[in-house]
């Protein structure tokens, strides 16, 4: 897989308006036009207050993708946009304020706030203090830690979505997963990412390895990471067909709720605070 985009697109309107339904079908075929989205599934979400609207889709090859978000620099209070490069690594985030240029918010921080281990409990980090982690049964471990980590949502979906994708889905269902996927506020994440910058750093060799020692074979089953009860990363032995053999992989499912990139925490407060 390569050549392939993920946008994540956040439309927020000035306090005390809001995005009605037929608006917000305008606004996703505006984006789309007459290109569609490139390989990932169009995804939409609409808040029942009409106070945002989300958009997930593949900006590859359609050139017209952001002439919406230019087009209308004042009819919006903020517009945010994840972007994942398939041939990089970890997501970028820009926004585009009322008649304000795009500005580049650098590489997407995400955060957790509890991380499940399912293993034995020798195998479990040293976290302040092995007490730390709690028994959740049938050996699964749990541990309230606050961190954060850059990495990639790929959302690619070839065989759900082709190269001119025109269908979109609105609030998707999260539990229609495929076997090796892992559930989304949007559609499923099928493929093996990166995680860097992991912090607290202990967690780091059992996240990316299943194992306290880089070069041992994993020794967990799964580790999963979560924010506010939704797991948000996951990594755990998933099958390769190339290599037709089993692999340690990674799989992320972050969204806004868990964004913590200061510009964006920054422009939400703003609104908040406008809005009383």
């Amino acid at each position: 897989m390569a050549n392939i985009f993920t946008n994540f697109l956040r439309i927020v309107p000035h306090p005390g308006q809001a995005i009605g339904p037929d608006e917000a079908g305008w606004i996703v075929e505006r984006v789309l036009n007459d290109r569609g989205s490139y390989n990932v599934p169009v995804a939409a979400h609409r808040a029942s207050d009409g106070g945002l609207l989300d958009i997930q889709a593949g900006s590859r090859k359609n050139p017209y993708f952001h002439d919406f978000c230019e087009e209308h620099p004042e009819r919006y209070a903020f517009v945010g946009e994840r972007f994942f490069d398939d041939g990089g690594t970890v997501d970028t985030m820009f926004g585009l304020g009322p008649g304000e240029e795009w500005s580049d918010f650098g590489p997407c921080w995400y955060g957790f706030d509890e991380v499940r281990v399912l293993g034995a409990a020798v195998h479990l980090p040293a976290v302040g203090t092995r007490s730390g982690w709690a028994p959740l049964g049938d050996g699964c471990w749990q541990a309230s830690l606050v961190g954060r980590y850059q990495t990639g949502n790929d959302r690619a979906d070839i065989a759900k979505a082709g190269p001119c994708s025109m269908k979109v889905e609105w609030n998707p269902p999260v539990a229609d997963v495929q076997p090796g996927g892992l559930a989304t506020p949007t559609t499923p994440a099928y493929w093996d990412v990166d995680i860097m910058g992991l912090q607290p750093a202990a967690l780091e060799p059992l996240v990316v390895h299943g194992s306290l020692q880089a070069d041992d074979r994993p020794q967990v089953e799964r580790v999963e990471l979560l924010w506010r009860g939704r797991v948000v990363h996951r990594t755990q032995m998933e099958y390769d067909d190339v290599l037709e053999e089993y692999v340690w992989e990674q799989r992320s499912a972050d969204d806004w709720d868990n964004c913590l990139n200061p510009q964006y925490i920054a422009s939400m407060d703003a609104l908040r605070h406008e809005a009383g």
